[in-house]
């Protein structure tokens, strides 16, 4: 393989992937937006602000959460924008449709990464040191096994490449930061969009080093 053909298919993590790929990086982080603001709004006991808002008497969720509690319920919503934010990733990635397979792994660590933002909010109250160092490792955890199903490689092989582990940190403090800032004052939603736009930015160039 010739030294152009490496460099080529190990990309920095900052590379632009171009206009194409990132307009569908901005895309599945519109979707995962959303899905954290309906999310945030039902565990704050409030009712849904956006799309579910229109699909509640349609689709009876009302006695969905009634049946699962709002803690499940929530985790629930949180999960299906996940997976589409996922499948949509895992294909932009990969440049084909995923396999059975790859849904099931998909649909597993979507739905560990909901489980991971309601545990970090029920922690926020109990103490706040160990709800982010909660957060901050179950991210990177997670982040790790989705940038291996990308790769197709075994759910827990820890990287061997320094660049991807460093991209890993730093996409995933970059989602935490703007997590923290925003759930402490939801004015500040700008913080958590660039956090997660950042975070899927990375995600796509450290899927592609090998």
């Amino acid at each position: 393989m010739t030294s152009p053909e490496v460099r080529q298919k190990q990309p920095g993590l900052l590379h632009f992937p171009g206009l194409g790929h990132f307009l569908v990086v901005v895309i599945f982080t519109g979707i995962e937006i959303v899905g954290l603001i309906e999310w945030l709004a039902l565990s704050n006991g409030g009712n849904s602000i956006m799309i579910l808002g229109q699909a509640y008497p349609i689709l009876q969720l009302g006695a969905i959460s009634s049946r699962v509690g709002t803690t499940g319920f929530t985790a629930i919503v949180l999960a299906l924008f996940l997976l589409v934010e996922h499948i949509i990733t895992q294909a932009d990635a990969t440049e084909r449709f995923i396999s059975g397979k790859q849904f099931v792994e998909i649909l597993t660590f979507s739905s560990l990464e909901s489980a991971i933002w309601v545990v970090w909010l029920k922690l926020i109250p109990v103490n706040g040191i160990l709800a982010i160092t909660f957060f901050l490792v179950a991210l990177f955890v997670e982040h790790h096994i989705a940038d291996n199903v990308k790769k197709g490689i075994s759910f827990f092989k820890l990287s061997s490449t320094r660049l991807v582990f460093t991209g890993l940190l730093v996409l995933t403090i970059s989602e935490v930061v703007g997590a923290v800032v925003w759930v402490a004052n939801q004015n500040l939603l700008a913080v958590l969009i660039v956090g997660s736009l950042l975070e899927h930015y990375i995600a796509r160039n450290a899927g592609l080093i090998r």
